[in-house]
Parts: structure tokens; sequence; C-alpha cells
């Protein structure tokens, strides 16, 4: 096999070559700052997304390359460059590239499609897994890849901080819209693009979001940092997720949507009530906050691409029925959904405040993703068409969405439930790490939730085994479990460190309602605080779901001089 191009670089475009200072620089979108943070904080999670289509027929190679160059004119997100100035992110806006062209043909020598397909799943594996820099790059990868002149596979990989869900359906509809000569009606102008992201500016300081930001602070200190586990649901890490898609199709779809629609709520508004009830079932909280992913566009801006997604919690308490929970997942849901338009800054200080309060770090353990996918209708919104006549008129050539799935799994950290609605059904897949469920509690997870989806509320998943540590509940002031302590495991963390002969914790209620870890230690000779203690408790906190940093430590010092007690009351708690 030969690769015959390469990809584009700024360096292919004269513009890319000045300095930064000389470019329009603008602001990060919201969910573009959030998510470039985690890129700068943990570069080994894979964000990227990705299409992939088996084109059977005498494509015009040609026609679909112009196709693809089109589509990247058209849309000034698929040509942003992100940097930093002052220490903050900034994007600009690049040109089209000069030098090559946008996608990469590869004539593969293969001895058979099997093998063809295997190839092919090996490098959208490989692009996948490939960091975009985009200082320098384009946030895009598209290859062409043929085996016969009747057999291709055309994939391609996406910068995150370029293209969400909904802006990667409209690149790939888009795509074939044009090869297939229905080329979109209007034509999107740079402007369009960054007249979003400056509004989104602009409205950081008006009355609305102000009000919007009021709101989630109002929401801690009572949330919960992470969704614990029962003891003895999670196995040992593995280097891939544990992953399982389950298709609703035919008439079973028909049916399941006819209820649902007979009901009254929506399909994301079920499908987030069954996963939460199922997360009920091995958690032994009373809250949980699912991070749910939505599309921020707003009305005007819905055939833009970018990075518009924004994740906000859906917070959610167990109920004393299974139908309270649909109920209250509307309410939450709608409210979330409302004040979307939130800074990452304004999220920060929510879950600042609920780490201080509770003594744990924050982590998204739960996530849910659901997108209405129309990659496959024109605007028009008529049916898919997966078939059509070469521009070049020779005879019909037919794509395959979702030919080639690369084999190369990214790892999920904690649970996660990503649902594409199509016209045909739904595509519901469940993922999870190994270190959070053995691939025996994730078989009963997916037993159980499938069940929940046909209606069953019945069972469990699995309860406490025998010998599982006896866990603390800290409770928010309306008596809801918000985390479980080991308090065993704070006791030894605190006497792990050398100044301290004793410690004995316990839960306390604070002057807030709420209940706290609290800490009594005795210390030697040796001078220690209750921050130095506190601060070493934290440093262990990794990857210990039940350990939590005491909200007040109170040191008894033993000396010649007799015992000096020193309280912290950390950040105001108490």
């Amino acid at each position: 096999m030969s690769s015959r191009q390469a990809r584009p670089t700024a360096a292919d475009t004269e513009t890319d070559t000045v300095h930064s200072e000389t470019r329009a620089l603008y602001p990060l979108l919201p969910g573009q700052l959030t998510l470039h943070r985690t890129l700068q904080e943990t570069p080994e999670v894979m964000t990227s997304l990705w299409m992939s289509y088996r084109v059977d027929g005498p494509l015009d190679v040609s026609a679909f390359v112009d196709a693809v160059r089109s589509t990247v004119a058209r849309h000034a997100g698929l040509r942003i460059g992100v940097t930093t100035q002052d220490g903050a992110p900034v994007q600009w806006v690049r040109p089209m590239p000069d030098q090559h062209p946008i996608v990469t043909l590869t004539q593969v020598t293969a001895n058979d499609t099997e093998q063809f397909t295997r190839y092919v799943r090996a490098v959208l594996a490989t692009d996948l897994r490939h960091t975009f820099d985009l200082a320098v790059e384009y946030p895009f990868i598209i290859r062409l890849l043929r085996f016969s002149p009747t057999l291709h596979a055309a994939i391609g990989v996406f910068s995150a901080l370029a293209v969400d869900a909904t802006a990667r359906m409209t690149v790939v509809r888009e795509i074939w819209d044009t090869y297939f000569g229905r080329p979109p009606g209007t034509e999107p102008k740079d402007a369009d693009y960054l007249a979003a992201v400056t509004s989104r500016a602009a409205a950081a300081t008006t009355g609305r979001s102000r009000a919007v930001s009021a709101y989630w602070r109002r929401r801690a200190p009572w949330l919960p940092p992470r969704c614990q586990f029962l003891p003895g649901i999670g196995g040992p890490a593995t280097p891939t997720a544990r992953t399982e898609l389950l298709p609703v199709v035919g008439p079973e779809w028909e049916a399941l949507r006819r209820r649902w629609q007979a009901s009254g709520f929506t399909t994301a508004q079920w499908l987030l009530a069954v996963f939460a009830a199922t997360v009920f079932l091995v958690t032994p909280q009373d809250r949980i906050a699912v991070s749910m992913r939505l599309n921020g566009r707003r009305h005007a801006e819905r055939g833009i691409v970018g990075m518009f997604d924004v994740t906000v919690p859906v917070v959610l308490d167990r109920p004393a029925r299974p139908a309270d929970l649909l109920v209250q997942v509307r309410r939450e849901q709608l409210a979330a959904t409302s004040r979307r338009d939130v800074s990452p800054q304004v999220l920060d200080e929510m879950w600042a405040a609920t780490a201080r309060r509770l003594g744990h770090p924050v982590h998204r353990t739960l996530l849910m993703t659901y997108l209405e996918d129309t990659a496959d209708l024109h605007p028009s919104g008529r049916a898919p068409d997966t078939a059509g006549l070469d521009p070049s008129g020779r005879a019909p050539v037919a794509i395959e969405r979702g030919a080639y799935t690369p084999g190369f799994q990214r790892i999920a950290d904690g649970l996660r439930i990503a649902v594409n609605e199509r016209p045909d059904g739904l595509r519901i897949r469940l993922t999870v790490d190994g270190g959070t469920m053995s691939q025996e509690s994730f078989t009963r997870f997916v037993t159980a939730f499938r069940a929940r989806l046909d209606g069953d509320d019945s069972g469990r998943v699995a309860a406490a085994p025998a010998g599982a540590p006896a866990l603390a509940p800290l409770r928010a002031p309306d008596g809801a479990v918000l985390l479980v302590v080991d308090l065993a495991e704070v006791t030894a963390a605190l006497e792990r460190q050398p100044e301290v002969t004793s410690a004995t914790a316990a839960v306390e209620i604070a002057d807030d309602g709420g209940s706290r870890v609290a800490a009594e230690v005795r210390a030697g000779g040796v001078p220690v605080t209750a921050d130095d203690l506190a601060d070493r408790v934290r440093a262990t906190l990794a990857h210990r779901p039940y350990l939590a940093v005491p909200g007040r430590i109170s040191v008894g010092h033993d000396s010649a001089s007799g015992d000096r007690p020193e309280a912290l009351l950390r950040d105001g708690v108490g």
C-alpha cells in the first residue's frame, strides 16, 4: 500500500506562517474551554469523533475530494487553530490549505475484502489515538482507502475541540449530499461561526447569565462529588473498556416508542430515568449526578459546525416509587437544559464547594450522551439515501455507514451511556472501565438496564459482599446520603503519618445541618498542623472511593509542655 497524499498542516498555507499576534484571535466557546483544560490535564484522554463508510461501486475520487473540500471551505469550524495568549487559550480561523489536498488517498494491497476491512479498522484506530496539535494542524484527518475500482473506504477523525456530535452529522451529510449532486442551499460564512463565538463572550455579562450562575452556585454544597458503587462491584483495571451495544429496532422500537409517547415524556427522559434507576441498584447513595452532554446551539446556530456541546449535571434523588423518578428526571433535565449557558468557571466553583464540604474530589462518574442522529438525512428531512448515481453518470454507488468500526476501544473512566436515536430505532451503548465494574457486575448491570427498558422494575444487580467494609453515610440536611466513607480507612490514612501516634475518625453534624467526617489526632513530639494532615490525606485520595478528608481535624500534641490542641475548621465549614 502507498499513501499518495499527506494530510494538511498549518504550514501548508502562507497565512499560517505569520505570528499569532497578527491573526484575529477569539475566545473559546464554553465547551471548548472545558475540553481544552481536560486535555491539558489528562492528554491521554481520547475524545476525537470519527466516521467510516464503505463505498461500493465506481466512486469518482475527484468528485469525493471536491465534496470534502467544499464542505471544509463552507465551515470555519473545520479550519480553526488553537493556541494560548497571555496564558489563556484562544482560537482563530485558517484559510483553506494550498499545497496539499485535504483527503489522504491510499491504495491498499490486500488479499481479500476481509483483510482490507481489518486494515481500515487499524488505520482508523491509529488516527483515533492521534493527539491533534491545533497550533499547527487542521482539526481533521480524512482518508479514502482504495481496495479496487469498485470498493473504497472513506474514514475520518475530527478533533473534539472543533467538532461536536451534531457538527459531525452536518459535515458527513454535506459531504455525501454534495457528492450526490445535492449541495446545501445556504452558504455559511466564517463570520457566522465567529459571531457565535463572540456572542457567548458578550452574554457572560448579562443579567440572564448572572441568574444562571446563581442557580448553579446554589446547588452546592449538597451534591454528590462522585457516584460510589457498592463494595465488590469493581474489578481489576483493564487496558480497554467494557462495552455493550443494545440496539432497539423494528417492532420492538415501534412498541417502545408508542408507549413512551403515550406517557408524555421524551425518549431522552425515559432513557435517563432507566439509566438512573439501574444505577440506584448499585450505589449506596441517595443522590446521584449524571453529567449530561447537551447541544448548546441557539436556534440561529443550528447549521454551524463547531464544538457547542456543554456538559451540565442532572441531579436525581432515589425515588420512593419508580414512577416518581421519571417525573423528577423531566423536572431536573428541563432545569439543567434551560440553564446550560453557564461558564465553566461557575461549574468549577460549584463542584469545588462540594469537594470542600464532603472532603472528596469531584469525579464525573456518570455521563449520558443523547443524539437525534440525522447524519444520513437531507436538511429537508427526507429519509436516508444510501445509494445514488455517480456524478459522472456511471453505475450507482452505494455507501454503508459505520462499516469500519475501529478495533481500538477507548478507555472509559466511569460509567457511560451513549444513545443515538435514528428514524429506524435506538443504538444504546453502555461503557465502563474495569476498575469501576468487573465483567460479571457489568453483565448484571446491562441485564438489569435491559429489563427496565422493557418495563420490568423488579430485581437488584448486587448486594455488598460479606466482609465488605463498614461505610458511614454523609448526609445533606434533608437526610439524603451524598457519600459513604470508610472511617477505618480515614483513621489508617491519618495514623500512617509519622508524627501521629493515634487517630480516631467519626461522623458529626456540622452547624449547617449536614454531616461530615471529623478526626481527633494525637501527635508526638514533632509538630504537625491540621492543615498538613489534611493535605497528606488529600494526596492519597486517587482510586480510593471510600476515603475522604476530614472536614474537621483536632490535633493534640504530646510534649513536655503538655498538650497543645489545634482544631481545623476548613473553608468555613462547621
